[in-house]
């Protein structure tokens, strides 16, 4: 074996990248048939995270070494890239290669759950597990899969079953909490679970509140891998635009692994950006240091690419959590948590680790769509009402279906439409006809879709809806205010924990409290109510656009003077306990 080849594998192995890939070049360059060499090159590259050139190497890698590792580390790459055709086809390689190579059948699974093919996914994970039983990555894909087809009990078991191997393991311990807030209807359990979690976390080493101008302008950091076409961007780019820079300055740390137009759009609001994505923990802190941010702000909470332990660390004297997750983090370092009068009530306080601050007039702001008008309501030309949920499959709990079901049984001639991507394959739609069927519900009552590319023909649709019925315990959230644009009402069940009151919220800012119900059976009989009424469901129709922007739920100024208000009391009473001690 070449010793060049020898040192390269030592380098790459006690993490010195690029001297591993200084030695690749060197054979390379030399042994231009060396399939072993160019792996290495491209694994270096990936890791790196120079994809281009990571995909040279290993397509030449390829050339000259067929072997199932080669495939299987070109398909990971052609995954980050966003084509996710090509990566099937490498990975099914790797497979034919060699099939027992665990990985590559996770990492199969894990592109065609990102196509929306969950129940092809949980085979491969199964594969994976087959041939290594100890594979834990493959089983914490596993109950994601679960929890994406609306199974979190599923999901929690996988998650479980894990944690009983590796039990401090972050990923999986961040995912069976997220996958708690789908299933359980109870906030202490809630809170209990995560609070469970934060009492591992170790204590933060203290901060020091640096210049203490209680009238200075705010250094206000945010955190996310969201900073993408995602809810969270969608929610915070309102309150960028409409800021007071005299009053906020914004720097925004995208750990996004592929910017989009929204990244591009968001970069042009703040005041720095920083693209850290694989930046480590430590590296990421040394910079907020360096940057002397004020005001730390998590928009991810424990959804995947979370930075908690970043926050865990404390990195800035004031850090907050807000938007991007709907519960507390019991993170002993988060000290704020964003929420309104309506998701967090008078007694809310029992379930948050964190000081619940109540933002006025509303915690979301909703930023007004480029989308044809609403039509006519259709029941008035298809002779009966269609109720409609674009929410995500995995919020469609059992209790929802039941709900649901218990108001078609009472309305014999209204139908459901559900769109949700993992509908796009036909065993997951199978899986919800089924639960439908065995509450008495005819499959040919329900109509489903899959995923759509394209923005327009997602908000076109739409206009096959009359009502749209909320989920439970876990709410919509931009689905709601997207319907409620689109001229859809939303009727939702208040339920008596965060995830189960956004809806409430959304729907009380835009003057629609009359569509809020307090329990089960009131959720049926307003439906049954509504949907009795079509005269008053098309005047709805008509009006609702206009009603929503200019009701508080779209008024940005209002939510920026009320975040930067939160800001500003924040500072001041941590300058107050700064001076106290």
């Amino acid at each position: 074996m070449d010793m060049r080849f020898v040192l390269a594998v030592r380098y790459f192995e006690a993490g010195l990248t690029i001297e591993a890939l200084i030695e690749a070049d060197r054979i390379v360059a030399t042994t231009p048939a060396d399939g072993t060499a160019w792996h290495l090159k491209g694994r270096a590259h990936h890791l790196l995270g120079d994809l281009t050139a990571a995909e040279a190497a290993l397509r030449e890698a390829a050339r000259w070494d067929g072997r199932a590792p080669v495939w299987n580390d070109f398909g990971n790459v052609l995954a980050d890239l966003g084509r996710p055709g090509e990566a099937v086809e490498a990975f099914h390689r790797a497979i034919a290669a060699d099939p027992s190579l665990s990985q590559a059948h996770s990492n199969l699974g894990a592109v065609l759950a990102s196509q929306g093919g969950y129940g092809a996914a949980a085979e491969c994970y199964a594969q994976a597990l087959k041939a290594a039983p100890d594979n834990m990555a493959a089983q914490l894909n596993l109950g994601v899969a679960h929890l994406e087809q609306g199974d979190a009990a599923a999901a929690i078991r996988a998650f479980d079953a894990v944690l009983v191997q590796a039990p401090g393991l972050r990923d999986v311990q961040d995912n069976r909490l997220y996958a708690r807030l789908y299933d359980a209807e109870d906030p202490r359990v809630v809170a209990d679970e995560h609070r469970a979690w934060g009492a591992t976390m170790p204590a933060a080493a203290a901060v020091a509140l640096a210049d203490p101008d209680p009238n200075r302008r705010l250094r206000v950091g945010y955190v996310s891998p969201d900073f993408r076409r995602h809810a969270v961007a969608f929610f915070l780019a309102p309150f960028l635009e409409a800021r007071d820079p005299a009053v906020v300055e914004v720097f925004c740390y995208a750990d996004v692994l592929r910017p989009d137009a929204v990244t591009e759009a968001l970069r042009g609001q703040a005041d720095h950006w920083r693209a850290v994505h694989g930046w480590t923990d430590a590296a990421l802190l040394a910079q907020i240091k360096v940057d002397r941010i004020d005001i730390l702000v998590d928009l991810a909470g424990h959804t995947q690419g979370n930075r908690l332990g970043l926050f865990a660390a404390r990195a800035a004297y004031i850090q907050v959590t807000g938007i991007g997750y709907p519960a507390t983090t019991s993170l002993p370092a988060m000290d704020y948590r964003f929420c309104d009068a309506v998701t967090d009530p008078a007694g809310a306080e029992d379930f948050a680790s964190e000081t619940l601050v109540r933002l006025t007039p509303n915690l979301h702001c909703f930023a007004a769509l480029a989308s044809p008008a609403p039509g006519p309501l259709p029941a008035l030309a298809a002779g009966h009402v269609t109720f409609g949920s674009f929410n995500k499959l995995a919020k469609i709990s059992d209790v929802t279906v039941r709900l649901w079901a218990a108001v078609l049984a009472a309305l014999p001639t209204a139908r459901l439409v559900v769109k949700s991507k993992p509908l796009t394959e036909k065993a997951t739609r199978d899986r919800l006809i089924e639960r439908f069927t065995v509450l008495g519900v005819r499959p040919d009552r329900i109509d489903l879709s899959g995923w759509m590319p394209d923005d327009g023909d997602h908000m076109a649709l739409y206009g096959r809806v009359d009502m749209a019925l909320d989920t439970f315990p876990y709410n919509g959230t931009t689905t709601t205010c997207e319907a409620l644009w689109m001229g859809v009402p939303v009727l939702t069940l208040a339920g008596r924990a965060h995830a189960g009151r956004v809806s409430a919220s959304l729907l009380t800012a835009a003057g629609l409290a009359d569509w809020i119900a307090e329990s089960p059976e009131a959720f049926v009989a307003l439906a049954i109510a509504k949907a009795g009424d079509p005269a008053a469901l098309a005047e709805v129709r008509l009006g609702l656009r206009e009603r929503v922007r200019v009701s508080p739920l779209c008024d940005a100024q209002a939510h920026a003077r009320g975040v930067e208000a939160a800001y500003r009391a924040m500072w001041i009473s941590a300058l107050k306990g700064s001076s106290a001690g």
